[in-house]
């Protein structure tokens, strides 16, 4: 086994000759590009292992269907200090996002810290991980060991696509693939093909649209209907609608403060239940819900989890004149030509797409350090999201994911670089044990299902952004406009120069005051 020396691949000295730490990144998507600028500007030498050969994460050339758009606006799915560019579509495409990250990899010279290729196969602790972690790499079939002083997870909560096991996969003669394996190619082909997609999530909808503009009535198989938002509501854009504090203050958080107290007390309640039943009154008005036979079950509220979407162009409308053939059911096995349901209708099909979502996986730990970072459930107990209680010298970014991603990533890449530093305002191993098992109590009591292994902090993005910001001794308050931050959408660029901040606070050496619009009651 040829061993690679970390000096060897960034220049820099080790963390056991008294210099710099080095931080260990796994993952070159957003979060781990994120975590790697802000690691340097906090004056740590990182390296960053990506097992592509390219950078972007779930918005790489190999992951990404045809025409898939963010469900952001370009103003809010963005970093603090590098915006989108103008001339980028309101909804920028897969190819957008790529370029976009791309040139924020060079404008912060980020590129010669990326080992691309190069997957982690084993993060091994030394002195259990009080002394960093061994991690044993492979790149193009060479292998290697790095020494690291902090390692950071960024492999994202859409690291491994689930594929659900049907009895009878081998008898079916068509094709069977994941929706991130959906090709162009793939959607040409469907003009002769019966296509079959099983899913409700935002790429199902996606694929379904592009199918049914070339195909004979593709078939959606979905075991529940979900509320999704209209991009343009009534001709108002959704940023306007649910992207800001307000908009978020319409839901009841686990805690109750200032204004969210009075919002969901006796005499605000009836105000907040009337403006969201009426928002989902003229969202099924719009997509014709009752026509097509989509309206959900559930009330509206139920769209504030971490399924919330976006529709998909055409899709409601084609779902509403028969253009998509709607099947409620599940799969219960495959046969030669088609899928048999579970209430006993057959669907014929030559190809079927799972549009099934992801599973987060850490293959990288062993057994061991894999029980002290997941329940019995599977549920990830990291507190605020991002910090284990039980494993030293290692941090999650990017399993935080929400309205607005990139921010909320840079956050916790800011939050792990001050735990590093010692300069968090943190309970001890005890309290954020309790504190972790509060939140997902009251996360399993709020919507039983669905919440990403623990991890899903939708639609509570200001709440969780606030709650990192005050551990780090930062005022959640960002400008002279208290107004203006509650009800206009969110801009990322209130929160450019968080490190210079954090250095001034250091330098200081005592908390900053914090001024916020959750003053309790």
């Amino acid at each position: 086994m040829k061993t690679l020396n970390l000096n060897q691949l960034i220049g820099t000295q080790t963390a056991s000759t008294g210099a710099t730490k080095t931080i260990g990144i796994i993952g070159a998507g957003v979060s781990g590009l994120v975590t790697a600028k802000t690691m340097r500007e906090h004056g740590f030498e990182v390296v960053l292992f990506e097992k592509e050969a390219e950078l972007g994460g779930v918005w790489t050339s190999t992951r990404r269907y045809p025409n898939v758009t963010t469900q952001n606006t370009r103003d809010t799915y963005t970093f603090s200090d590098f915006p989108m560019p103008k001339h980028y579509p309101e909804w920028p495409t897969g190819e957008h996002v790529q370029e976009y990250l791309t040139n924020y990899a060079r404008h912060f010279d980020l590129l010669p810290y990326i080992q691309f290729s190069t997957t982690v196969n084993h993060a091994e602790p030394i002195n259990d991980g009080h002394g960093g972690w061994l991690l044993h790499t492979a790149q193009n079939g060479v292998t290697g060991q790095i020494d690291v002083d902090f390692l950071v997870v960024c492999n994202g909560v859409f690291s491994e696509p689930n594929m659900p096991t049907v009895q009878g996969r081998e008898l079916f003669e068509g094709q069977v693939m994941h929706s991130t394996a959906f090709r162009q190619e793939h959607l040409d082909a469907a003009k002769t093909r019966k296509v079959a997609v099983v899913g409700f999530a935002k790429s199902a909808h996606d694929i379904l649209s592009q199918v049914s503009s070339v195909s004979h009535k593709p078939v959606c198989i979905y075991r529940e209907a979900k509320w999704k938002m209209p991009r343009i509501f009534w001709g108002l854009n959704f940023k306007y609608l649910l992207l800001h504090r307000f908009g978020e203050s319409l839901f009841p958080y686990r805690v109750l403060y200032g204004i969210h107290k009075f919002l969901h007390g006796p005499m605000g309640k009836p105000v907040t239940t009337f403006l969201v039943k009426s928002i989902g009154n003229l969202v099924a008005a719009q997509l014709k819900l009752k026509q097509s036979g989509l309206l959900p079950d559930k009330p509206f509220d139920s769209i504030a989890n971490c399924s919330i979407g976006l529709t998909s162009d055409n899709f409601y409308e084609r779902a509403a004149t028969g253009d998509i053939q709607l099947e409620k059911g599940e799969i219960s096995r495959f046969e030669t030509d088609g899928v048999r349901l579970t209430n006993g209708k057959k669907i014929e099909a030559d190809v079927v797409v799972f549009a099934t979502g992801f599973r987060q996986t850490v293959p990288f730990f062993d057994a061991r350090i894999s029980q002290r970072l997941r329940n019995a459930k599977g549920w990830f107990q990291l507190y605020r999201n991002v910090l284990p209680a039980d494993v030293p010298n290692l941090s999650f970014v990017g399993y935080n994911p929400s309205l607005f991603t990139p921010f909320t990533s840079e956050l916790a890449a800011h939050y792990s670089a001050q735990y590093v530093k010692g300069q968090l305002d943190l309970p001890d191993a005890e309290g954020m044990k309790a504190e972790i098992a509060r939140h997902q109590a009251w996360l399993t009591q709020r919507v039983p299902h669905g919440h990403s292994s623990g991890t899903c902090i939708i639609p509570f993005s200001f709440h969780h952004a606030d709650e990192l910001m005050r551990d780090m001794g930062l005022k959640t308050r960002r400008t002279g406009n208290p107004v203006k931050e509650f009800m206009a959408p969110f801009n990322p660029g209130m929160y450019k120069g968080l490190t210079q901040e954090l250095q001034a606070l250091s330098l200081a050496r005592k908390p900053a005051k914090t001024t916020d619009y959750l003053v309790e009651v």
